[in-house]
């Protein structure tokens, strides 16, 4: 069986990729909260303060080759953050795999680890932020615009999800305003009303699956609540990854 060696070279690139940025976007994320600098302060042990080296950043493998420790102090390197790595990694790779080299293929994995870590954050926090929010929609106007084409047909779907997710918000108060400006940005996807539907029916279809499995497994019951960010986040990957 031939091997095409180029292929698994671009592979092994986007896999690092998509390493490389969910671990900056959780850092990003990170030092928001703690309120520290983020553009000129250097990463580091969050245990020792000692300035990681290049080869200790790099995702997936850097845990691996350390065995999880910090090669200065010897403390633990927390599990979620390889786990976060690899799952960043798989999920760009799918993409390629999807769309190939190209500049779609580029965006939409930006796309996929920014609304990853939204659906993360609200399922821990129960919060969806306004600024993870705009830097989703800058990226989903960059890829209507400069790859599908067109941003005017789309606000419609847009509008039309809003508007939905509005009343279950105003009428049940089930969810909150973070989830009606989430499905703005999961509309604003859409090229048609099937593709708007397609989106819609996944994110209650996966609401539902997961919810039951939690149930199942003991994990929530049926008077605990749970955030639909992470349903549509499930919606989104799932529809940019098979459309």
């Amino acid at each position: 069986m031939k091997v095409n060696l180029y292929y698994i070279f671009i592979s092994l690139l986007v896999f690092l990729f998509g390493g490389s940025l969910g671990s900056f976007y959780k850092v990003f994320l990170e030092r928001r909260e703690r309120g520290e600098d983020f553009i000129f302060s250097q990463s580091h042990c969050d245990s020792c303060k000692k300035t990681l080296k290049f080869y200790e950043m790099i995702p997936v493998f850097s845990y691996i080759f350390l065995r999880g420790k910090c090669s200065y102090c010897g403390e633990r390197i927390g599990r979620e953050n390889f786990y976060l790595e690899v799952l960043t990694s798989l999920l760009a790779l799918l993409v390629f795999m999807r769309y190939k080299i190209s500049l779609e293929t580029l965006i939409v994995i930006v796309i996929l680890i920014i609304a990853f870590f939204i659906g993360l954050i609200d399922y821990k926090t129960g919060y969806i932020y306004n600024l993870d929010l705009i830097i989703l929609l800058f990226f989903v106007v960059i890829y209507k615009i400069f790859v599908l084409g067109g941003l005017i047909d789309s606000l419609k779907y847009s509008l039309g999800m809003g508007l939905i997710f509005f009343l279950i918000y105003f009428v049940t108060k089930m969810m909150g305003l973070g989830d009606v400006y989430y499905s703005l940005i999961m509309g604003l996807l859409a090229n048609d009303l099937y593709e708007a539907f397609v989106l819609f029916r996944d994110s209650f279809i996966s609401a539902g699956f997961i919810s039951l499995i939690l149930i199942l497994l003991k994990k929530k019951t049926f008077k605990d609540s749970i955030s639909f960010g992470p349903f549509m986040t499930v919606a989104i990957i799932i529809f940019l990854i098979c459309r």
